[in-house]
């Protein structure tokens, strides 16, 4: 048997490869690499004449994939470790296509690819895709000798697609325990608690969605007073912070208030627990799932958020954190040189709180800081030093880290709170997009009896608080120095909305929308929808006699061709039920017009009977033609040829 050549066959190759490129982007390059050189090989050998990798080679390549991914990830379990194994085993298993064999198992995998992607994402991007290559391997699936087999394959669809939706809105969905495991111990937003100079920073020079908020309800408009809470910090190491345990809080250590308002949250996957939160929130409601709420306003799903989840929070304005803080907040690190020389002097000339947090703020606003993404390291035995008295060039972090180092070492208990501020609203869908971009670090201190937020950016460079991270990081360097304080200066293309921002505002509000509505669909959701059918009897009734009455109509305009299928059927089954006689049935997968040739061979005294009725058939059913013998005759025609032969 003569070897298949898996570029020959169009429809799987490209389907298949459709599918690998959607896992391929979401994986490291090296296992993209691999894939794409795996590819490119096996097209050398069907066109160049290159040799190929035996099986046994690729066995070995298998084999030394797995163990790649177990030091990579040290599980086969999650997100990542599954696609980068799925994908180097399309590339593997392409390179050993050779037979029919391997055609049905690249078809299989292939799928495989599909639902892979759609698990772990629900944007609404890959819909086009992913249906391409849904298509293109059912195509390649159905035999080379069908007529028509895009039509054939279009009424496969158009029965299922009924089925398909009465399924999503009649089974509730489940989360599959292997998609909830933990693929590496940071996510696809890389929030870290650890506030190292430099490592937020990092987070921002990037422009990863992280959630979708719709704030419609609460009344938020100002996207400069958006802080939404991840994590707070309350070990001091001088510029750099780190977390501890905070404790579930207790609902008398909040004053509850009645004019709270809800926002709600579309959160993508991270592989861990954070939920992001504004100030002022009180509560949390998970659609799937707990939450746990802890000291400081920081709240955690209890298992991680592997899917994008929705969560819907009550927030208000006069909600204060009012827990008093403990001797761990005023711990600091030794202080040295000038630092220290500072700190005494302010402790001299200022004996109050409100003296020292002046003096704090004239600090950092007249002392010609510059706000930027690139400061360059900071080190040594006293960084604190360096970047507050010489250098004087940080991002948010340092900012925050450095104030609330001072602030204790004034007697303020602080902490600091990382997260995000601000975001880009969407005025088509009424929502804010955060993105890495918009990652912050900010202080909070204990004063008069709250926690009260500070924010070093807002004297060192406001405009990044005003205008946004995205535009402010839009700009060059030179104008960010420039016109970091003068927050009533704007860039240039502001002078409108262009069209490209429209569209852009349109594709993320239709993805937004898309991502929702099957997050949002849950189970109580589900019931909520059939229990609303219950209670409309006569509309319920309606409907369905509508639904049945289109569907009827649908399959007589799909199935029926001119309101003669059934002659052909007749036709087809008095030759089955006579060439069963003779041990001859149909075979599994083989078309009538197939079964009526190897019949017309086996049987020359029926032949031109047989021929006449596959050519019926072949009219009828797919050309879409008038026969040139009517129905009755060539059945009348088949019986007297059946009676020779018997």
């Amino acid at each position: 048997m003569t070897d298949r050549k898996f570029f020959t066959q169009k429809a799987l190759a490209f389907s298949f490869v459709t599918a690998m490129v959607m896992v391929g982007i979401e994986v490291s390059p090296w296992i993209a690499f691999f894939s794409v050189g795996l590819l490119i090989w096996k097209w050398g050998v069907e066109n160049l004449k290159w040799k190929s990798l035996s099986k046994k080679v690729t066995g070995i390549l298998s084999i030394a994939l797995l163990v790649q991914i177990l030091l990579q990830f040290r599980t086969f379990i999650g997100q990542e470790p599954s696609y980068t194994f799925l994908l180097g085993l399309s590339g593997l298993r392409v390179m050993d296509y050779r037979n029919e064999r391997d055609h049905r198992f690249l078809v299989l995998l292939g799928f495989v690819l599909v639902s892979v992607k759609a698990l772990f994402s629900l944007d609404i991007y890959w819909i086009i895709p992913s249906a391409l290559a849904f298509a293109g391997l059912w195509y390649s699936l159905l035999p080379s000798d069908l007529p028509q087999k895009g039509k054939v394959l279009l009424k496969v669809f158009a029965l299922s697609a009924p089925a398909a939706v009465l399924m999503f809105f009649a089974f509730p969905r489940v989360v599959l325990p292997w998609a909830m495991s933990r693929g590496s111990n940071t996510g696809q937003i890389g929030f870290s608690e650890e506030l190292n100079p430099g490592n937020v920073a990092e987070l921002a020079g990037v422009s990863t969605m992280v959630f979708r908020a719709k704030l419609s309800e609460a009344g938020i408009k100002n996207g400069e007073n958006l802080y939404w809470r991840g994590s707070v910090l309350p070990y001091s190491r001088g510029l750099s912070w780190r977390p501890g345990a905070l404790g579930l809080r207790a609902s008398e250590q909040k004053a509850e208030t009645s004019d709270g308002k809800f926002y709600e949250i579309a959160l993508e996957p991270h592989s861990n627990t954070y939920l992001f939160v504004l100030d002022g929130t009180s509560e949390v409601q998970l659609e799937q799932g707990r939450t746990m709420s802890l000291n400081g306003d920081i709240y955690r799903s209890v298992r991680p958020i592997m899917t994008t989840t929705v969560y819907r929070a009550k927030w208000s304005e006069s909600n204060k954190d009012a827990l008093a803080p403990d001797e761990d907040y005023l711990r600091i690190p030794e202080l040295r040189g000038r630092v220290l020389e500072w700190v005494e002097q302010i402790k001299k000339t200022s004996a109050g709180a409100e003296e020292r947090l002046q003096a704090l703020q004239e600090l950092f606003a007249k002392n010609d800081f510059t706000y930027s993404l690139n400061p360059g390291a900071y080190g040594g035995p006293n960084d604190l030093e360096a970047f507050l008295f010489y250098r004087k060039r940080g991002f948010c972090e340092h900012f925050a880290g450095a104030y609330a180092t001072l602030a204790r070492s004034l007697g303020i208990p602080s902490r600091v709170v990382v997260g995000y501020q601000g975001g880009r609203y969407n005025p088509m869908g009424d929502f804010w997009r955060v993105t890495q971009r918009d990652a912050h670090a900010w202080v909070e201190i204990f004063h008069h009896g709250v926690w009260q937020r500070v924010d070093p950016t807002a004297w060192v460079a406001p405009l990044r608080l005003v205008i946004g991270a995205e535009d402010f990081f839009n700009l060059s360097e030179e104008d960010q120095k420039v016109f970091a304080r003068n927050v009533e200066w704007r860039p240039s293309k502001d002078s409108g909305i262009t069209l490209w921002d429209r569209a852009e505002f349109l594709m993320d509000d239709l993805n937004y929308r898309w991502t929702y509505f099957l997050v949002d669909f849950d189970r109580s959701s589900q019931k909520n929808f059939w229990q609303s059918l219950a209670d409309m009897k006569i509309q319920l009734i309606l409907g369905l006699l509508f639904v049945g009455v289109l569907g009827v109509l649908l399959f007589r305009s799909i199935f029926r061709t001119k309101g003669l299928v059934s002659e052909e059927r007749v036709l087809l089954l008095a030759v089955q039920k006579w060439a069963e006689k003779k041990s001859q049935p149909q075979e599994s997968g083989e078309t009538p017009l197939h079964y009526l040739a190897r019949l017309a061979d086996e049987y020359p005294q029926q032949r031109e009977a047989l021929l006449d009725i596959g050519q019926f058939i072949d009219q009828k059913a797919y050309a879409g033609t008038e026969a040139k013998f009517p129905s009755q005759q060539l059945l009348t025609q088949w019986k007297k040829a059946g009676e020779k032969s018997s």
